[in-house]
């Protein structure tokens, strides 16, 4: 084993070597003089079910014309499991990952570049939203393909902005509005407890993207060679972050987010109508078909800073070939056939997401369970489209910033303490970062020539006041 492979090994820790004995393996009756490719991907669910009739139609259309057989294994914890898999030699054909992982695979070697291959196969890559093809790329090399994407949208109470005195069809369109509005949507009882809240960018309260927030201000937090949570603009939201917590109490605040209940349920904060605003994706909407279909509900692009600057973050979950893959052309053959448009936009649709092609066919707009899905689909397309932050170092980045935020939503530090002590966390894991990955270009081993690792781009607890901001105990609006 080479040394990328040695370090993965003692990254992971050494006794999860052992999934590579007792990996997943599917059972299934393989029709004779078929080449078996493997598929390792992370859906479990409805997900993994819309998959597997996809991967079952390959099988009995292209994949008999052309002797493939692809069987599916739902794998939880496929990134630790496909990086010991491929150091140790033995990965899956093709593997489903998560967008942001990228960089840190491809930079670590773990990833077949598809340029060649892309083209041998004939996928037009033309043919899909420019943003999906650039978070599949690194160091300039295409690695990964879009699968089921996403943009992250505001939902809003059509009727809770009414009791509140706003008009439903004007959501907020800049941070300042959403601030204005949220406050106007947090109701408290005669005690003064919150009983709801406008908005919240508590991870508490499905605020599941906590990195996020800078951007909105227009920050670069990823400029190629630095993470950056110290910049004008991020201060400047981490401070208005931390305004809002003020005016609203931070103890009130912390043991309203206490009561979020499940996530996929009628407790839902949203759907309970405690939680009037909320930052979040195009599988909301199921949700409120299936618990609480009476909601009079809307959607809009989240507001930035400035209406003239709109920035819309997308994802997407991804294909990848790793390195090392036993049968890469069928896994390409495989791939062609699930990123045809009609094939793979049913797949789109059934998990409520929206198309990566440019010109979505007209039955997926028609077909959609999202009655918001044109909403979604234009956001990755218009304004300043933005994704992951394209560094190896993200998943280590990431923990810092809920760190930092988490610091600053308990009032646990001011916002330009608790800034500079993660900025300088970040600068240590981006240092060492770029050391392990001189040795391992001095070894030989892993990532796109010229990365470095370095990838390309893109004190005192606040007294809890229970009083709204202005006296009182409740907010016009409010039950």
């Amino acid at each position: 084993m080479n040394l990328r492979g040695a370090v993965l090994l003692l990254l992971l820790g050494l006794p999860a070597a052992g999934l590579l004995v007792f990996g997943p393996r599917g059972a299934v009756n393989v029709p004779p003089g078929r080449t078996v490719i493997r598929y390792w991907e992370k859906w479990t669910g409805v997900e993994a079910q819309a998959m597997q009739r996809l991967v079952d139609r390959f099988n009995a259309t292209a994949g008999a014309e052309q002797n493939i057989w692809v069987e599916y294994n739902a794998v939880s914890g496929i990134e630790q499991r496909l990086l010991i898999a491929t150091a140790g030699g033995d990965p899956p054909d093709v593997a489903g990952l998560f967008d942001y992982l990228v960089p840190q695979f491809a930079d670590q070697g773990a990833l077949m570049r598809l340029d060649d291959a892309v083209a041998e196969a004939g996928i037009e890559l033309g043919a899909f939203k420019p943003i999906f093809l650039r978070i599949g790329r690194y160091g300039g090399r295409l690695y990964a393909l879009p699968s089921t994407p996403y943009t992250i949208a505001l939902y809003y109470n059509r009727e809770l902005m009414r009791r509140a005195g706003l008009d439903p069809e004007r959501p907020p369109r800049t941070v300042a509005e959403l601030g204005a509005y949220a406050r106007r949507l947090t109701c408290r009882d005669g005690r003064g407890k919150i009983v709801q809240m406008g908005f919240t960018t508590s991870p508490a309260m499905l605020g599941w993207w906590h990195w996020i927030w800078p951007v909105f201000f227009d920050a670069t937090l990823w400029d190629g060679a630095r993470y950056r949570v110290d910049s004008g603009p991020a201060r400047a939201a981490y401070r208005w972050i931390a305004d809002r917590r003020r005016a609203l109490g931070v103890q009130a605040c912390l043991e309203f987010e206490a009561t979020a209940g499940a996530i996929e349920g009628a407790q839902n904060p949203f759907l309970s109508e405690r939680l009037a605003m909320v930052f979040q994706g195009p599988w909301m909407s199921n949700w409120i078909r299936r618990y609480r279909p009476a909601l009079d509900y809307g959607v809009a692009p989240f507001p930035s800073v400035t209406r003239d600057r709109r920035n819309n973050f997308v994802s997407t979950d991804v294909f990848v070939i790793p390195t090392g893959s036993p049968h890469p052309r069928a896994a390409m053959a495989f791939l062609r056939f699930v990123l045809r448009q009609d094939n793979l936009e049913a797949l789109c649709s059934a998990h409520c997401k929206i198309s990566p092609f440019r010109r979505p066919l007209p039955g997926f707009y028609r077909d959609h369970p999202n009655p918001y899905i044109r909403v979604f689909d234009e956001m990755a397309r218009t304004g300043r489209p933005f994704g992951y932050p394209q560094t190896p170092t993200f998943t280590q980045i990431s923990a810092e910033t809920l760190y930092l935020l988490e610091n600053i939503l308990r009032g646990v530090q001011e916002p330009d303490q608790a800034i500079d002590a993660a900025q300088r966390k970040i600068d240590a894991i981006v240092g060492e970062y770029n050391r392990m990955a001189a040795l391992r270009r001095k070894a030989g081993g892993g990532g796109p020539e010229g990365t470095g690792g370095s990838g390309s781009g893109g004190s005192g607890v606040v007294p809890g006041d229970r009083r709204p901001a202005g006296g009182g105990h409740s907010a016009g609006g409010c039950r």
